[in-house]
């Protein structure tokens, strides 16, 4: 599911327009970044809470050594932007080969990380606690396993209005999936899942 899972002691990566998709995906995907999907992992317990800010300044939470960049269509670029002026992006895509080893590590796996971007238009602060991220890969939809790399960091805390924030999230998705990629992004219950579709070029 989405990078939908709360976070262990290391930030690992979880979980509007799906052109071409279908409903049955849709709804699919929106019930599995929200949680309620009936082939969810059970293994969603609660970590320890994501470091202070103080503690990773923004561009260190989104680092990625050896990462290369790589294009995304436009259906994976275009922003979504909701009635109180909150709008979500994917700014970025880059895979890696990943050298670290230890547990929970998928030493020698190529790894998709996408870096994503809240904007506040609205008057009011935006609390970025309840993110999940889903990624979706390939004709039958197959959900990419989230997992970690290097210190990447999730969003957490709270925006302020009219600022910004991004954060990464690395997945297990192979590039014979990259010529059809849903993501799905929830970040609280008021607002519709941000749902972007297109393909990764390499």
């Amino acid at each position: 599911m989405p990078r939908s899972v709360s976070r262990p002691s290391r930030p690992i990566r979880q979980a509007r327009r799906v052109a071409g998709s279908g409903l049955t995906l849709t709804l699919a995907f929106a019930l599995a970044v929200t949680g309620c999907s009936g082939d969810e992992k059970k293994a969603d317990k609660p970590g320890p809470p994501p470091p202070a800010p103080s503690q990773q300044s923004e561009s260190e939470a989104n680092a990625a050594p050896g990462a290369q960049s790589m294009r995304l269509s436009q259906g994976l670029r275009k922003p979504v932007t909701y009635d109180d002026k909150i709008t979500v992006q994917v700014t970025g895509i880059r895979k890696v080969r990943n050298q670290n080893k230890g547990p929970g590590e998928m030493t020698g796996r190529t790894l998709t990380i996408f870096t994503l971007r809240f904007t506040n238009g609205s008057p009011r602060p935006l609390d970025l606690n309840q993110v999940r991220v889903v990624a979706r890969y390939g004709a039958k939809g197959t959900q990419a396993s989230p997992t970690s790399y290097a210190n990447l960091n999730d969003f957490y805390g709270t925006v302020a209005p009219g600022r910004t924030r991004s954060a990464s999230y690395a997945f297990d998705l192979p590039s014979s999936g990259y010529g059809k990629v849903v993501l799905g992004v929830k970040f609280s219950e008021t607002h519709k899942v941000a749902l972007f579709t297109g393909a990764i070029e390499t």
